[in-house]
């Protein structure tokens, strides 16, 4: 019950899924692990390891975050196992990149 109230406390700033092939509930956990992170850090570094921890833990296999307002990648995943999305934060828009590699 603790989790549920301290979630509804957690400002969700507005958001907008790039790319997704993850279920709707892991879209919605990872927004949510990231409004809660924006709460607490103040750097992409802190918010992106927050991010992945909190992935590692609930889901299984290895994680990877990327968060800034800026960048390149080129990567492999697994299937079904990628999220991309914006998120407004400090009047401009943060991005970020959860994938799941391969162990």
């Amino acid at each position: 019950m603790a989790d549920a109230e301290e979630t509804s406390a957690i400002e969700i700033r507005p958001n907008k899924v790039i790319y997704s092939d993850l279920t709707k509930e892991q879209e919605m956990v990872a927004v949510q692990s990231v409004n809660a992170s924006l709460e607490q850090f103040t750097t992409e570094k802190d918010v992106a390891t927050s991010l992945k921890k909190d992935f590692d833990a609930k889901y299984q296999g290895t994680w990877q975050a990327i968060v800034g307002s800026c960048f390149g990648c080129s990567l492999t995943h697994k299937t079904k196992a990628v999220l991309h999305f914006q998120i407004e934060y400090t009047n401009a828009i943060m991005y970020v990149l959860l994938f799941q590699s391969d162990e």
